[in-house]
């Protein structure tokens, strides 16, 4: 889950569950460098999804979280929408709780995209209610490393350009009105590219042997770095363009 409180949230951009992992797992460490007690977990939109960082910011562009019909769905081991490469792995998955499903080894994908829609539904209102807090940091890592796995089953690259994460920042900047502050977590072999973009701070990790939570205490230490710096303020909320 991504972190919510009074006054902050840390809030997961993708591109896969890690992050959202890394963010739930150094909750109290996050709460107490930021100074709100009432910083929870919380469910949010990016939080369970894989999807490419360009992906996500034609989300946020459109305002769009989900397809908008169920025949825009691919299913695999979850629900691909195809168009925009976003993979919504954890919906539309065979269940022993859907027992009919679950026998027959097929989901049904009318019902699945009913649960999914009332599920991004929610989420994405929850979303836009971010906009209410005085302080953003929104967090992207493309370390996970069965994220091949992903590429190989749903075209989903976890090689990424500097140059689509600056264009998620900037689209996330755009759909909040105001400068947001952003992390990003890759490996060296994950990235081309370098930061140019002022609020973006690029952490690069040493790949580990898990096999798709990471490495807890390197983000141990990403969250201690960028939350003891002076990278906290929140730039007196500045306005942006729409």
């Amino acid at each position: 889950m991504s972190l919510v409180g009074r006054k902050a949230a840390v809030v997961s951009l993708g591109m896969s569950c890690q992050t959202t992992l890394q963010i739930d797992d150094h909750a109290e460490l996050i709460a107490k460098a930021i100074g709100d007690p009432e910083l929870k977990p919380s469910s949010l939109p990016f939080d369970n999804i894989v999807c490419h960082p360009a992906s996500a910011a034609t989300v946020l562009r459109t305002d769009t979280f989900f397809p908008p019909s169920a025949d825009q769905l691919k299913l695999l081991r979850g629900a691909l929408w195809a168009e925009h490469k976003v993979y919504f792995r954890h919906e539309c998955t065979l269940r022993k709780s859907r027992p009919i499903e679950y026998l027959m080894g097929t989901v049904n994908l009318a019902r699945g995209y009913r649960d999914l829609a009332g599920k991004f539904t929610h989420l994405a209102d929850k979303f836009r209610r971010l906009a209410q807090l005085e302080r953003l940091i929104f967090v992207i890592s493309n370390t996970q490393n069965d994220l091949t796995e992903y590429r190989d089953e749903a075209g989903i690259d976890e090689v990424v350009s500097m140059e689509s994460i600056e264009a998620l920042c900037d689209a996330t900047d755009r759909y909040f009105g105001r400068r947001c502050e952003f992390m990003f977590g890759t490996y060296e072999s994950r990235m081309t590219g370098a930061p140019k973009r002022p609020g973006l701070t690029l952490f690069k990790l040493v790949p580990d042997s898990s096999e798709w939570a990471g490495d807890h205490a390197q983000w141990a230490g990403v969250w201690t770095r960028y939350l003891s710096g002076s990278a906290t303020a929140p730039a007196a909320r500045s306005e942006i363009p729409a």
